[in-house]
């Protein structure tokens, strides 16, 4: 589930304001940076945005007008658990094809094992974040895919739900995503 959350003056509580969809701000930007781009000679386009672009774009479909810094985009991965999953969307990569985009996402861990909220209501109204939070040594990363690519789609959203959201990446949009956290392809 991903949510917007608004955090306190003091930066240590998030409270709940909505549910969101990802999959219409980010298909808008990749229509907007197929607009600015061609694609590369292997007929791929890649392209990323960053967590705090992807915040204002969702604050603005969501018709909230104050500025980015003030909320984060939560995915709750916690699903059903007894202590909540709790991540940050950091970052965005997304290698194009006409009709469909694989993407990376980088998250953060907004709580640490000694102050995750208990219970599986989902979503949580408020949480405390971690004294850890944001650091590089606590980066997430998951693929995903959109239906979706630099020429349109069938529909602006995940890959099928139902079905397992895997993307299959072939060489070269694997080896650009993975690039992109700092590893290499070696034989």
């Amino acid at each position: 589930m991903f949510a917007l959350y608004t955090v306190d003056q003091s930066g240590r509580e998030c409270r709940f304001v909505r549910s969101v969809s990802l999959a219409k701000p980010l298909t808008d930007h990749l229509t907007q940076q197929a607009q600015l781009r061609t694609p590369d000679q292997n007929g791929s386009m890649p392209w990323e945005m960053n967590g705090e672009d992807l915040c204002r774009i969702v604050l603005k479909q969501a018709l909230i007008g104050e500025g980015a810094a003030n909320y984060k985009v939560v995915i709750d991965a916690t699903y059903g658990r007894r202590d909540a999953i709790l991540f940050e969307l950091c970052h965005v990569w997304g290698y194009s094809a006409p009709k469909w985009t694989p993407l990376l996402l980088r998250l953060c861990t907004l709580c640490d094992d000694g102050n995750r909220p208990n219970g599986p209501a989902t979503p949580l109204e408020r949480f405390e974040l971690s004294t850890q939070f944001g650091s590089p040594n606590e980066f997430v990363h998951e693929f995903l895919y959109l239906q979706w690519g630099y020429q349109g789609g069938t529909q602006r959203n995940w890959g099928r739900m139902g079905y397992t959201n895997a993307a299959l990446l072939w060489p070269p949009a694997l080896e650009h995503l993975l690039g992109k956290i700092g590893f290499n392809r070696t034989e």
